[in-house]
């Protein structure tokens, strides 16, 4: 079911609309700032399972996050100084890994044992606003089979991803890299994944190496 050819409509009347339909459990393909993401209510238990399902992704890899705003990240995980001066980088191409401050209500399948959490405030305004307006973070993982590349053309949706309760057709997306991980729950910070935003940039503008 396509929602939204997404450039013929109001960014954030769109946004509600799904936003809208996630509330009810629903699972859907959205443009973002790398490639189209699969997304759910992250505190939706039986929504996430969904998610896993669709990408036929196992449970032992916990999905990252779509928050709204620097302020939500603050008000929820730890931020210390490092934290802090990272997230002038925001939004952008990166998954931040953060220590909750205290449970939130997020699925299972979103945090991990020792509960860390990965997070993404994207460039890409579409997830923010959905996340916003759904009052909730937003999955942010790759809409693709797991283990296979990220999906940028909306064509490709229908034909690989079955059980997806909708499409935001925003056609053939730029081709980006995955977003760059780092882990800030350890000292110093470490690189889990270098993606679309490089390793020299990053340190150049913390102002100190990353493992």
């Amino acid at each position: 079911m396509i929602i939204g050819r997404y450039y013929f409509y109001n960014l954030a009347f769109l946004a509600r609309k799904v936003a809208c339909m996630l509330r009810r459990g629903s699972v859907g393909a959205i443009p973002t700032d790398t490639s189209y993401g699969v997304a759910a209510d992250a505190t939706n238990p039986s929504a996430v399972e969904k998610v896993f399902r669709v990408k036929r992704r196992p449970m032992s890899k916990p999905l990252s996050i779509f928050v709204p705003s620097k302020e939500f990240i603050r008000e929820t995980f730890v931020v210390d100084e490092t934290v802090e001066k990272a997230l002038e980088l925001l939004p952008g191409r990166f998954t931040f890994i953060l220590k909750l401050k205290r449970k939130r209500g997020l699925a299972k399948g979103v945090v991990t044992s020792d509960g860390s959490v990965g997070v993404r405030l994207p460039e890409h305004l579409f997830p923010r606003l959905v996340s916003k307006f759904l009052g909730h973070p937003v999955t942010a993982t790759s809409a693709n089979i797991s283990g296979e590349p990220p999906i940028y053309d909306s064509r490709e949706l229908f034909r690989k991803l079955k059980g997806l309760d909708f499409i935001v057709d925003a056609g053939t997306l730029p081709f980006v890299e995955v977003s760059t991980v780092i882990d800030f729950t350890v000292y110093p910070p470490r690189i889990l994944r270098e993606g679309a935003v490089k390793r020299e940039y990053i340190e150049k503008f913390l102002g100190f190496r990353l493992e």
